[in-house]
């Protein structure tokens, strides 16, 4: 109340919208934005550059400030050949290739980054390969020993080598094709295909229980493999750029990020190809129980209990049968490609390894029509040279795989340098298997004599520190399928056959390997075929 008149007075108060509404315009509020990110920016640069704890390591300018540089890398396919010119230019064997990433090349510094104890960082659990969690995916070492504990037991070698007629069967039906479809016709083919082929349907077969067609078809089934290299394309950006893609999934975005069924292409292909096959299982148990008396790998995600009989959820299942289809056959065919490239272009080689292959099996120690895996890797000694210095040359998962440097651990000390708790450590299959430290001044050059050096020793060291597989108690779970696959399907193809490059044309270009995502793959071996008499095989 007024106390001269009895009037009330109303006081005005000014909101923050009468104030400041008139300058709160499109143009100012999107100025505004662009101060505030520049502004965010810059901090980011002079904080990693000169402030954060990594600063005293070289590396490239962009990339020690921000993750978009190494992303760029990968997705031109360049990453590799990148990271090893700035090792050369900057004469260091640390090089720091993200604001809080440090690639350390060198194969004799593995036991200390891929130790026992070592956490896979936030890297590996960004949804690309869907919304469930493998022991590929698990970050906590004991989480994953135990449920590697759990599922490792079928991929064991005593396992595997149970599926050794079935295999065979494959690889006599793939001989058999090549033959009708390319030697008889005298046609030229892409080989980087065909091995692929090879590989889908054995890991198909061993996986879930029948091969899906590659061979049969002569086709990319479902344009599978294709989509594939799609989803690797997208795991290896959202891979580099992990805290972005936390951050957005932790929104209404983040659905958009999570591979799932509903995506059309790459993972969310394999996703639903994933779910049309668990589906199929369990209605098949469901009607028959276990009477059925599956061995493959699905059939044992099933069965497999953990200490208090629980069984593996669902989405535990379709992660682990999703790597099945990312890390399980078309890896094997890269190595096989890489087996026909190198071989065809070093004659000498070539030579030498088909005479040792046909002595083995003029001498009765190879049996027909396929031998063995056994008999291949004690009898012929410079074929299984010429398959480890294919894996040695040509890790189908050649790029980085980060653990976390932990304060409940050892100090990890490189080159007289202690790299500060906190930081992601990484090295890749492609530099550590051309260290020149472990395999010579010549590392860089197809030379599989070298594994059969000073009475077999030197193959002992490579065999220890080779990274292909993988490194330590986390290394793949697939390996002893696919030395198995490698002792038998290429050595019977070159038993079957007298391969040579197609000269380089239109029409057949020259072999190209291919970097996406984290992989390796092959294309354009374009080759023709002789078909080779061999006793003991029926065409």
């Amino acid at each position: 109340m007024d106390a001269l008149n009895g009037t009330t007075k109303i006081i005005e108060i000014d909101s923050p919208v009468s104030r400041f509404g008139p300058y709160l315009t499109g143009p100012n509020l999107a100025g505004g934005l662009a101060i505030a990110f520049l502004v965010q920016f810059i901090y980011q640069i002079v904080y990693y550059r000169y402030f954060h704890p990594l600063k005293d390591f070289d590396g490239p300018f962009w990339g020690s400030v921000t993750r978009l540089w190494h992303t760029y890398q990968n997705i031109r396919g360049i990453e590799l050949e990148t990271y090893d010119r700035l090792l050369k230019e900057k004469n260091t064997n640390i090089l720091r290739i993200s604001p809080t990433e440090l690639l350390i090349p060198s194969a004799l510094s593995l036991p200390q980054i891929y130790h026992r104890q070592a956490v896979k960082t936030k890297w590996y659990v960004t949804g690309a390969l869907g919304p469930g969690e493998s022991v590929f995916n698990m970050q906590q070492h004991s989480h994953h020993a135990h449920f590697r504990r759990l599922i490792a037991g079928p991929y064991s070698m005593s396992k595997m080598v149970k599926n050794e007629p079935l295999i065979d069967d494959i690889i006599i039906a793939w001989i058999r094709k090549l033959n009708d479809m390319f030697a008889q016709q005298d046609k030229a083919f892409d080989m980087s295909r065909w091995a692929t082929f090879a590989a889908f349907d054995v890991i198909s077969l061993v996986g879930f229980g029948e091969a899906f067609g590659f061979v049969d078809t002569a086709t990319d089934v479902d344009d599978l493999i294709e989509e594939l290299h799609k989803g690797f394309f997208y795991f290896g950006i959202v891979g580099r750029m992990y805290p972005f893609v936390e951050f957005i999934k932790k929104t209404w975005l983040g659905r958009f990020l999570v591979s799932s069924e509903k995506d059309k292409g790459g993972m969310g292909f394999l996703i639903r190809w994933t779910n049309r096959i668990m589906k199929a299982r369990q209605k098949e148990l469901a009607e028959g129980g276990k009477d059925k008396g599956r061995v493959d790998l699905l059939q044992s995600f099933y069965e497999a209990r953990d200490a208090q009989g629980q069984p593996l959820t669902e989405d535990h299942i379709r992660a682990e049968c999703m790597l099945l289809f990312t890390a399980g056959a078309d890896t094997t065919g890269t190595t096989m490609g890489a087996m026909m490239a190198y071989l065809l272009s070093n004659p000498t080689v070539y030579a030498k390894m088909v005479a040792e292959i046909d002595a083995a099996f003029e001498s009765g120690v190879l049996s027909t029509p396929v031998p063995a895996a056994s008999e291949v890797s004690k009898n012929c000694p410079y074929y299984v040279a010429c398959v480890k210095e294919s894996l040695r040359l040509c890790p189908s998962a050649p790029n980085i795989f980060p653990r976390l440097v932990q304060a409940d651990h050892a100090p990890l000390v490189i080159d007289g340098k202690t790299i500060p708790v906190g930081t992601e450590v990484t090295s890749t299959a492609y530099m550590a298997n051309r260290d020149p430290a472990v395999y010579g001044k010549d590392a860089n050059e197809f030379r599989p004599e070298r594994w059969l050096e000073n009475n077999g020793e030197a193959g002992k060291v490579f065999d220890k520190y080779l990274a292909t597989f993988g490194y330590g108690t986390r290394s793949c779970l697939g390996k002893d399928l696919a030395m198995i696959e490698l002792m038998k399907t290429p050595l019977m193809f070159f038993r079957a056959f007298n391969p040579r490059l197609c000269l380089p044309s239109k029409e057949t270009p020259s072999p190209k390997r291919i970097l996406v995502g984290a992989m390796f793959y092959w294309d354009d071996i374009w080759m023709k075929l002789e078909k080779r008499d061999i006793p003991g095989f029926t065409w």
